[in-house]
């Protein structure tokens, strides 16, 4: 009995004490006069801001905790820098029993803010770089926002950024200033976090400590050093930047990349130096599309046209993905790729960039201690190696792609000195009969709005030799000696085996995209073979006639020489003897035979 006694009595005990605190609520307001709290709200109001509010109607609320909701809210100082819906100011409980009011917190609801940055620093109604009086250090009031927009502009660039669906929360501790704040950066819901440990010495063209970061679903970005405001924003510190997809990264800076591939995710971390114009990144650790590289870049702020420069040093490069989405060659492998050509991103960004690598692929393509250079002007992309081993050989070239009244231009030129003929040729052309050591040039420029185009306007030359080698798949030879003898058993004698030589030299001029042979010979101890005629490039294919002969010794057959043609395909072509002329040789066969024998020859 006594417990439940005891139970009631306490039960009594507390709703007395809740009814004495509803009391106390209900009351404290009116043991300070209305417009105390009123001017207490606006003297808050001006020192959090530095100007003198204007307000429309005023309510005052009790629960759950006493304060006032403002509306209609304008901060006037010549540029309409802050507009609010209503503003609700909470009153501290304690300081309101003795009869003092304290403001514990200003809520802005839908407001409409400016910020704006100069030389001079940032400009927000003094806030947050406003310093607290010493009065009020540590108790100044909580300012939070919520559903406003927030308009960031600079004055030295003239950048803008419109940042909606703001809810934030600024609060002062002493001298320093925290933000935590959501919102949405051109339509991508972020989160903001910002710490200044000395406000008030960046409102006096001091350095103080900041810590910020900036997160949505796209990128992960963070700044941990010192900032100041002389002649603008001067900042240096920790700088890391992480990204899902830096293809979609740059998309919302509205920057194009110009290739359909790669551009993934993105890592990077360095030593930043920032001021209004240019971010410097040194001893920088990045990795892009699985490809890790260290050096310094910087980036120019330009708004119509932001440029990026620097020196990147690699173990190994990657580059295949740029080249996803992009070929050549149509779908069906058999002609050049005839869609349009759109290099119009180029137009929009600079670029300067260096990479030595031990290692670079491009596709199956592969070189090895390259030194390469890329660069982006006027919306003209020029890549160029200054050296580099692949196929065995040295590569030295510069290759360009441009604009062109009729669309784009292609510019090549390029040298590879003592590589491996079968692995080079056979990688840039798919033919592998040629096998030595070879050294190869190439000039050649053209324009059109598509790769097929393209090939039909080339223009320039090519030169290839290759020392010390054969020619695989056919034994010249071995059927000039059988033609001296049966000219229609020299035809089963043409394919197979091999003929080496000591020197094989091509050279080509090319005009509107036919390439014709100047002169190829093939010379050995034993045989020599001349070639001339046209190659097709937009066609792709090949329409030569040649002659083999023998270098004969005395006590060999003389005069014996072979036509033959090649025709067809240059990914696959066809060698056959040119009929006519093996005719005229066969003296026991009859014509119908020897016909039949050149035509199954040339299948």
């Amino acid at each position: 009995m006594n417990v439940v006694i005891r139970i009631k009595r306490i039960a009594i005990a507390m709703l007395l004490a809740a009814i004495g605190g509803l009391c106390v609520l209900l009351i404290l307001p009116y043991t300070v006069p209305r417009h105390e709290i009123r001017a207490a709200v606006l003297r808050s109001l001006e020192a959090a801001t530095g100007i003198t509010p204007h307000i429309g109607a005023m309510h005052f609320s009790v629960l759950p905790q006493p304060g006032l909701r403002l509306d209609d809210v304008r901060f006037e100082s010549g540029d309409n820098d802050l507009t609010a819906g209503s503003l609700k100011a909470t009153i501290r409980i304690l300081p309101l029993l003795i009869g003092e009011v304290e403001v514990a917190s200003l809520a802005f609801d839908q407001a409409h803010l400016n910020i704006e940055f100069s030389p001079d620093g940032v400009r927000l109604l003094g806030l947050p770089l406003r310093r607290p009086p010493a009065a009020s250090a540590g108790n100044g009031p909580e300012i939070n926002l919520t559903n406003s927009v927030v308009d960031v502009r600079s004055v030295e660039t003239g950048r803008a950024e419109k940042l909606s669906n703001v809810d934030a929360s600024l609060a002062w501790s002493g001298t320093s200033l925290s933000m935590l704040s959501s919102l949405r950066w051109r339509g991508i819901p972020s989160d903001v976090s910002l710490h200044i440990t000395n406000a008030g010495a960046l409102g006096e063209n001091a350095r103080s400590p900041v810590r910020l970061r900036f997160e949505n679903e796209i990128m992960r970005a963070g700044f941990e050093g010192m900032f100041a405001f002389r002649k603008g924003l001067q900042a240096e510190g920790a700088l890391s930047l992480e990204s899902r997809s830096l293809r979609f990264m740059l998309s919302s800076f509205g920057i194009d990349v110009p290739t359909r591939g790669g551009f993934g995710p993105l890592s990077l971390k360095s030593r930043a130096q920032i001021t209004p114009s240019t971010i410097t990144a040194s001893n920088l650790a990045i990795e892009l599309d699985g490809n890790r590289a260290d050096g310094t870049l910087t980036l120019t702020l330009d708004p119509q046209r932001p440029a990026l420069q620097g020196t990147l040093a690699a173990d190994s490069a990657d580059f295949s993905a740029y080249m996803n989405g992009f070929s050549l060659v149509s779908a069906d492998k058999r002609g050049w790729n005839q869609e349009p050509l759109d290099i119009k991103p180029l137009a929009g960004f600079g670029l300067d960039l260096r990479l030595s690598a031990g290692k670079v692929v491009f596709g199956k393509v592969e070189a090895s201690r390259v030194a390469l250079a890329a660069s982006v002007k006027d919306g003209k992309f020029t890549l160029s190696a200054g050296q580099g081993q692949i196929f065995g050989g040295l590569l030295r070239g510069t290759a360009a792609i441009g604009p062109a009244p009729d669309g784009t231009s292609v510019r090549i030129d390029a040298t590879i000195q003592d590589f491996d003929s079968a692995r080079g040729i056979g990688a840039l052309t798919g033919n592998r009969h040629i096998e030595g050591n070879g050294s190869f040039a190439i000039a050649l420029t053209g324009s059109g709005n598509s790769v097929n185009a393209i090939t039909r306007d080339l223009r320039g030359n090519a030169e290839l030799t290759v020392l010390d080698g054969s020619l695989a798949g056919v034994n010249i030879e071995s059927a000039l000696r059988t033609l001296s003898r049966k000219p229609l058993s020299a035809l089963s004698e043409l394919r197979g085996g091999r003929t080496p030589f000591n020197r094989f030299v091509t050279r080509i001029a090319i005009n509107e995209g036919n390439a014709a042979f100047e002169q190829a010979r093939i010379e050995s101890g034993s045989v020599a073979v001349t070639l001339d005629g046209l190659a097709s490039i937009p066609q792709r294919d090949l329409d030569l006639r040649g002659v083999a002969s023998l270098v004969a010794p005395a006590d060999a057959a003389n005069g014996v020489a072979l036509p033959f043609l090649v025709h067809g395909s240059w990914d696959s072509p066809r060698l056959s003897p040119d009929g006519p002329a093996l005719l005229r040789r066969s003296e026991n066969d009859s014509w119908d035979q020897v016909i039949r024998a050149a035509a199954l020859s040339s299948r």
